[in-house]
């Protein structure tokens, strides 16, 4: 009897007690380096995306670009208009949207510029927002600071939703 429980205490004791693997729900489905997407309308250029690393995840159908995201935007003439860059950005590919995060500058072909921490670009209305503190810096050299942001991509007709700043009268 003595050796029936002493050999049922090792075999308790051996037993290895196994948890469940929770499965991974962040997972791309595809990585690529160096990326270059080009937007287009009607065949003619919307944007031109680049990154030095995407990834795609096909359910939910967005791409996460990262590390050194440029953004190339072109008007309705099809004309180069401004540059966004940031640290990285979601593409949405079913609203036709990008969120741009972390170091955000709109450089205008203008001379006009955007600073803030997010951006959203929607492509259908062809418009940039954020809600983000931000720095906004004319074409006069005007440094105007707020929070929230509206414009065109070309920074040509913007709107500073709590405004604060100084204006050059020179």
């Amino acid at each position: 009897m003595n050796y029936y429980l002493l050999l049922f205490f090792i075999l308790i004791s051996c037993s290895k007690s196994y948890k469940a693997e929770e499965p991974l729900t962040d997972i791309h489905d595809q990585l690529s380096v160096d990326v270059e997407i080009t937007l287009t309308e009607k065949g003619n250029i919307k944007a031109l995306i680049k990154s030095k690393l995407l990834e795609r995840n096909d359910s939910n159908l967005e791409l996460k670009l990262t590390e050194d995201v440029n953004v190339d935007l072109y008007d309705d003439n099809y004309q180069h208009s401004s540059l966004i860059t940031s640290n990285y950005a979601f593409v949405s590919e079913t609203e036709n949207k990008i969120n741009a995060f972390g170091d955000v500058i709109v450089a205008a072909d203008n001379g006009q510029q955007l600073w803030t921490d997010s951006l959203l670009w929607d492509n259908k209305a062809d418009k940039i927002f954020t809600d983000a503190s931000l720095t906004f810096i004319s074409g006069n050299l005007d440094t105007l600071y707020g929070t929230g942001f509206e414009s065109n991509i070309d920074l040509t007709n913007w709107k500073i939703t709590k405004p604060r700043g100084s204006i050059n009268n020179e």
